[in-house]
């Protein structure tokens, strides 16, 4: 009798340690399942693949005051594109090109500037749209060609405990060998912080704040302040999907 009740407690035993390794198996995370609650929070493929129009205002801080300011429209199914900005003197710098030919025309305070000039300002201006658009969109470009993700141990932020992300490039963009991580919150989805080590070595961590619906469901982090420069950061002041634009824009100064 003895050794009958001890034969029924073993198994009892032996199921509910199976089922709690069970239980800890279902609840490990996957990159993919880390992706795809990025997606959810950020409104889905679909809603970013109908996102036609994007304009955006890319703001650093510094001391809480903005230093300077680009503003970008893009047409992402045609690529043409348009960025407006100041120059170090104060004058208005107009540059409008296609981010695929990487050809257009740029103007001066109104004026064409020759080609030796214009061939300059629209790889200055094509580098601007590469940086300036990821500080946005880095959680929508995971998936993108040449792109490699890695999901590394959990790691705790100001008492949560984040899922991390570790980003390398093959030979894609202007700086390839740049490397990041995005930690982001298992619960919402969020990407709470990104923390880079660029090819140029400079190095930087940045929290991702002030996350808003930019139109037809796309929601993205507005504000990155600096974690180790008070008052220094990242704003996007303009951030927004539009449902149309006159084509102008993209052909006249």
């Amino acid at each position: 009798m003895k050794k009958t009740c001890l034969f029924i407690a073993t198994i009892v035993l032996f199921s509910s340690c199976s089922t709690r390794q069970a239980k800890n198996v279902s609840t490990v995370r996957s990159k993919e399942d880390v992706i795809n609650k990025i997606w959810e929070n950020s409104g889905g493929r679909k809603t970013w693949e109908n996102s036609r129009y994007l304009t955006f205002a890319f703001a650093p801080q510094r001391e809480g005051k903005t230093v300077s300011s680009r503003t970008h429209l893009w047409d992402r199914y045609t690529g043409d594109y348009r960025l407006e900005t100041k120059t170090p003197t104060n004058q208005t710098l107009v540059v409008l090109f296609n981010v695929n030919s990487q050809k257009g025309t740029s103007y001066l305070d109104g004026k064409i500037l020759p080609d030796s000039l214009n061939s300059k300002e629209i790889k200055r201006a094509y580098g601007n749209f590469i940086n300036d658009s990821y500080w946005l969109l880095a959680p929508l470009k995971l998936e993108d060609e040449g792109v490699n993700v890695t999901l590394k141990d959990p790691e705790v932020i100001e008492g949560t405990k984040l899922d991390v992300l570790h980003l390398t490039f093959g030979k894609v963009g202007l700086t390839p060998g740049d490397q990041y991580w995005l930690f982001v919150d298992p619960a919402s989805g969020e990407v709470k912080r990104w923390k880079f080590l660029l090819q140029s070595k400079q190095e930087g961590a940045f929290n991702w704040t002030d996350y808003k619906d930019l139109g037809g469901g796309l929601k993205l982090s507005t504000y990155k302040p600096n974690i180790n420069q008070a008052g220094g950061g990242i704003k996007f002041p303009v951030a927004s999907v539009l449902t149309s634009v006159d084509r102008e824009k993209f052909t006249k100064e």
